[in-house]
Order: structure tokens, then C-alpha cells, then sequence
């Protein structure tokens, strides 16, 4: 019990220390966006907002003011590259879940929109030779847009919980399947490389499935 304590509260450490890094980074890139814009140089400014919104902790108010400050960008001139920010810091945060998906949608679409008004957006095999019009190009882009070129989620977890598995079956054979002279006990050391086994395989399927 009180080997567990410890090794939770220095997990608890680590990940306190990672959270305090992503805040005071965060904020950094936030003052300095807001210092770029007070200079009257927005794209730099909508650099140093994307950074700080990258900078995610959950409820970090500098995460929030981050998009903030994007959105209000989305009416300018600079609308494009905003809504470029938006999109790529909303991707960039997903982890087990996608943070700011309502941000990240309306971004798509946003994008989408404004590439549906380049001649050149949506030609190419994919509407043959004719010039295609707004209304045929928007969805397509929109389409493009939402698509995911990255590792399927739930493949992902399945990989990464066969790695804590493994580990945590190492661990378990470290600790309990082994004698103070060094000499296998049976039936914890079954246990553990069934652990073991079971990790090494959802770790090779998630990876193939990725």
C-alpha cells in the first residue's frame, strides 16, 4: 500500500510539473500575441495565439483566450490564416477526446468556404474537366477538410493500453513474482506474464489497425 502512495503521488508530481510548463508557455505565447497585435502586425500575432492554444490544459484560461482572440481575427483581413489557427491548435490538442470541436467544425467549414471561391479549388479528377461552381465545391472541400489522415483513435488507445499493460505486468513480476534471493514465485509470475502477453498483443493489434 504504501509503495502505491508513493509511485501516485510522484505521478502526480510529473504531471503536475508538465501542467505548470504547458501554463506559463501558454501564457508567454498569449502576452506576446497580444503584444504583436498591439504593434499592428497580425500575422504574427495569430502565430502566438495558435502557440498558446497548442499550450492545452484543461480550463487553462490562457487555452481560452487563445481562441478568443483568434475568433475576433476571423473578421478581418487575416480571416483565412485565423481560421487556419483555429483548425490546426483544435488538432493538434486531441488526445483521447478532441477539445474545442465545436471551434474545430466551424473552422472546417469556414476554410471550406473561403476555398469554394478560388478558381482553382476542387478541379482535377475530381470534377473531371469542367470548371465546378461554388455550390459543388464547398461540400467537397468541406469534406476534405474533415478528414483524418491520422492513427484511428481507439486503435491508438488500444496500443497505448498494451504498453501500460505491459509495463504494469514487468512491474507485477518485478515486485511480487520474485523472491528477496532473486527465485521465481509460480503464481504471481504466471500471473504477471499473463499481463505481459495480453499488453504485447493489444499493443501489436492497435498498432496494425492504426
Amino acid at each position: 500500500m504504501k509503495r502505491g502512495l508513493v509511485i501516485a503521488a510522484m505521478a502526480m508530481a510529473v504531471i503536475g510539473v508538465i501542467a505548470l510548463r504547458a501554463v506559463i508557455a501558454g501564457r508567454g505565447a498569449l502576452a506576446e500575441g497580444e503584444a504583436w497585435a498591439e504593434r499592428g502586425n497580425p500575422t504574427e500575432a495569430i502565430h502566438s495565439y495558435e502557440a498558446a492554444a497548442r499550450w492545452y490544459v484543461p480550463l487553462a484560461p490562457h487555452v481560452e483566450a487563445a481562441y478568443r482572440k483568434l475568433h475576433a481575427l476571423t473578421g478581418s483581413p487575416d480571416a483565412l490564416a485565423a481560421w487556419r489557427a483555429i483548425r490546426s491548435a483544435a488538432r493538434a490538442t486531441r488526445s483521447l477526446w478532441q477539445p474545442h470541436a465545436d471551434e474545430l467544425a466551424e473552422a472546417d467549414a469556414a476554410i471550406a468556404r473561403a476555398l469554394a471561391r478560388d478558381p482553382e479549388a476542387g478541379t482535377g479528377t475530381v470534377f473531371g474537366s469542367k470548371k465546378p461552381t461554388i455550390e459543388a465545391r464547398e461540400p467537397w472541400l468541406e469534406s476534405r477538410m474533415r478528414a483524418d489522415s491520422r492513427p484511428d483513435l481507439w486503435a491508438a488507445i488500444l496500443a497505448s493500453f498494451g504498453i501500460l499493460a505491459g509495463l504494469g505486468g514487468v512491474g507485477w513480476l518485478v515486485w511480487r513474482g520474485l523472491d528477496t534471493k532473486g527465485h521465481v514465485i509460480r503464481r504471481p509470475a504466471l500471473g504477471a506474464s499473463a499481463v505481459i502477453a495480453l499488453g504485447l498483443a493489444c499493443w501489436l493489434v492497435g498498432l496494425y489497425n492504426a
